[in-house]
């Protein structure tokens, strides 16, 4: 079995995509089929990455998106995360258990 590298080119809105290193985080499902590094998120998520364009690496999405759906399954469904403040958090480096988080990170 060989392998065929594919390059294509796509035109998107700038509120549609965040790219963090070689990875392109956008609200468009149908591109998922095109390429591997590209990921599927909602609205809300891509406004909150937008904020902190520049500062994040590949690693630190990957553990919010970790960190997020943990707290989700571990804490009651009428909390909200504050987002935000966990990617703060691990942009700074911080290494903190979930449970910091759900102590810490819980919007009011």
């Amino acid at each position: 079995m060989s392998q065929v590298n594919f390059t294509f080119t796509i035109l998107l809105d700038e509120n549609e995509f965040i790219r963090i290193d070689e990875h392109l985080y956008t609200t468009r499902s149908s591109l998922l089929r095109e390429e591997p590094k590209i990921h599927v998120i909602d609205k809300c998520c891509l406004k909150i990455l937008k904020e902190f364009e520049g500062k994040l690496k590949q690693p630190m999405v990957e553990e919010w998106l970790l960190l997020s759906k943990a707290l989700d399954q571990s804490c009651s469904f009428e909390r909200k995360w504050d987002d935000r403040k966990i990617l703060q958090e691990l942009i700074a480096g911080a290494s903190h258990p979930v449970s910091w988080y759900a102590k810490h990170c819980i919007l009011n």
